[in-house]
C-alpha cells in the first residue's frame, strides 16, 4: 500500500506536466497566469479544448468527462498527500482488502487497493487523451478531429 502513494504522486505529476505542455501549445508557447495551480490549469485547458460550435460533440463530451474525473482524482490526491491517517495491509485472503484511510476536513474515506488500481488504470492513459484533445482543438478540420478522438469514445472503460 505504501507503493500506491508513490504511484499516485508519480502519475499525478505526469498529468500536471501534460496539462502544462498542452496549455502552452494552445496559447502560442505561453502559460497564462490564469492557469497557475492545478485546478485553474484544468479549467484553462478545458476552456481551450471545448469546441465553440456543435460540430465536435465527442470532443466536448470527452473533455468534460476527463476534467470531471481529474477533479475527483485531485480530491483523492489531496486526501492522500495531506490527510493520510492510516495504511492497512492485507496479510490473508480472508482479511479485509488493503486500504488507505484518509481525512481532510469533513471528508473521511477508506480507499481500497482495488479502487486505487482502477484510478491508476485510467489516470495512466489520461495524458494521451489530454494530448489528443489538445491536437483536436488545434485542428481546423472537424472531420479529422472527430476521427482522432473516436478511439477514446468509451474512455475510461476501453483498454
Amino acid at each position: 500500500m505504501k507503493g500506491t502513494i508513490g504511484s499516485l504522486v508519480f502519475i499525478w505529476s505526469g498529468l500536471e506536466k501534460s496539462l502544462r505542455i498542452s496549455i502552452q501549445k494552445l496559447h502560442a508557447g505561453e502559460i497564462p497566469k490564469s492557469s497557475y495551480g492545478i485546478s485553474r490549469s484544468l479549467d484553462a485547458w478545458q476552456q481551450a479544448v471545448t469546441p465553440r460550435g456543435n460540430n465536435r460533440p465527442l470532443q466536448t463530451v470527452l473533455s468534460n468527462r476527463l476534467v470531471e474525473m481529474l477533479k475527483e482524482a485531485l480530491v483523492i490526491r489531496n486526501l492522500v498527500c495531506h490527510g493520510l491517517i492510516g495504511i492497512k495491509a492485507q496479510f490473508h485472503a480472508e482479511e479485509p482488502e488493503a486500504n488507505l484511510t484518509v481525512e481532510l476536513g469533513d471528508d473521511k474515506r477508506v480507499l481500497t487497493w482495488s479502487q486505487l488500481q482502477e484510478l491508476f488504470g485510467w489516470m495512466s492513459r489520461a495524458s494521451w487523451l489530454i494530448d489528443d484533445l489538445t491536437k483536436a482543438a488545434m485542428d481546423n478540420d472537424d472531420e479529422r478531429s472527430n476521427a482522432r478522438l473516436r478511439s477514446w469514445e468509451r474512455f475510461p472503460n476501453q483498454k
